[in-house]
């Protein structure tokens, strides 16, 4: 299973929570930190003068490499982040149909009860877009509250099992 998460922030709770779901569920994985990837800001300019940066290249062969994608998705007033977006751009830009035929599990939190359901449905409808087959979500509401900063783990053993649950869906789909 490949897994990234959509945050440049160096605290970044989405991708706590997907290290610990990882650990917690001993999810065999390759992680593919977006952050370390050289990506600029996408313009058509640009790209008809690069076609696409190294950095999506890398992460294209790495999500082909793949059948199961898990995405880790943050919000920003209501929406992808500016930094997930412009990756996504990109890769859309590089290869249209990038997650077809692909397998995708999508989860997103925050410190609110809507765990960050807003930007959580627009990856939904976009990776359909980009040719995935099979998607499950999972929105993990008051991260602060379901969560241990200290031990890095997830204390709410109900969402566990619903996200281990949706996790198998797409590994045995």
């Amino acid at each position: 299973m490949l897994v990234f998460v959509g945050s440049n922030s160096s605290q970044s709770i989405n991708e706590q929570l997907t290290k610990a779901v990882l650990k917690q569920l001993n999810i065999t994985h390759t992680f593919v930190d977006l952050k370390t990837l050289d990506i600029p800001l996408f313009s058509e300019d640009l790209e008809r003068e690069i076609k696409s940066p190294q950095g999506i290249v890398s992460l294209l062969e790495q999500i082909n490499a793949f059948e199961h994608i898990f995405i880790t998705t943050n919000e920003h007033n209501g929406n992808l982040s500016a930094f997930f977006k412009n990756i996504l751009d990109w890769l859309s830009r590089a290869d249209r149909s990038f997650l077809k035929a692909k397998k995708v599990f999508i989860l997103s939190t925050s410190n609110g009860m809507r765990g960050g359901l807003s930007a959580n449905e627009l990856l939904q409808k976009m990776v359909h877009r980009f040719g995935c087959e099979v998607s499950e979500a999972y929105t993990f509401p008051a991260f602060s509250e379901h969560f241990n900063k200290e031990t890095q783990e997830i204390t709410n053993k109900e969402f566990l099992e619903e996200i281990n649950h949706k996790l198998n869906i797409i590994l045995e789909s």
